[in-house]
């Protein structure tokens, strides 16, 4: 499934917004959590809906289609394992409209048992990322009525493996000192790409 061009935009526009009132580095994608802002944006209303919209950087209506298109391409993505998740209580009614648009088997319920729920939820974490993430990172509660999460495990491998050694950089805030790092040799340099940041270079 191909994903438009606004779509990108404003997966970006949320990563880049979130990077900069980050202090010091950050590692982190927008990808993971723009699709579930985006589907709450189309099922919420007054200014929850305003500041979803805002958040997703589309508009309210347009935001499930979008979040449903960018699931799709990562869930085709070789190697990509994304997950959405929403639990609620018995007692909670979703709109129905708005719940037929969720990815399959995306709701769940919970039973208000604490620890019978938080039992499934780490179940789900464990299925959804290959056993990558073995908790869900929440606090459940009896009268917790919903819960909300997204996943996304991705798994690489190189065609030239990485070797481990020792080295001294010649220059930088680490000059001098002996590191261990990683290396490679190839003569294949189309795959090859150097980046900069101003504590290093490094190639990826």
């Amino acid at each position: 499934m191909r994903v438009t061009n606004a779509t990108v935009r404003a997966v970006n526009g949320q990563t880049a917004r979130r990077a900069s009132a980050s202090e010091g580095g950050a590692v982190f994608s927008a990808a993971g959590v723009w699709p579930l802002l985006a589907l709450l944006a189309d099922g919420a209303g007054g200014p929850a809906r305003e500041e979803l919209a805002d958040a997703v950087g589309l508009p309210a209506d347009e935001a499930a289609g979008a979040a449903r298109e960018l699931l799709g391409a990562m869930g085709a993505t070789r190697g990509l394992d994304s997950a959405l998740g929403l639990w609620t209580k018995r007692t909670l009614e979703l709109r129905e409209r708005w719940e037929a648009g969720l990815p399959a088997e995306a709701h769940g319920v919970l039973t208000g048992n604490a620890e019978a729920d938080k039992t499934a939820l780490d179940a789900w974490a464990v299925k959804r990322t290959g056993g990558l993430i073995e908790r869900m990172p929440v606090r459940l509660y009896d009268d917790t009525e919903m819960v909300v999460a997204s996943a996304l495990a991705l798994r690489t491998r190189w065609l030239m493996p990485f070797r481990e050694r020792y080295w001294m950089p010649e220059s930088g805030p680490w000059c001098g000192r002996e590191l261990q790092g990683l290396r490679r040799d190839s003569t294949l340099l189309d795959g090859s790409v150097w980046r900069t940041h101003p504590r290093g270079t490094s190639p990826s």
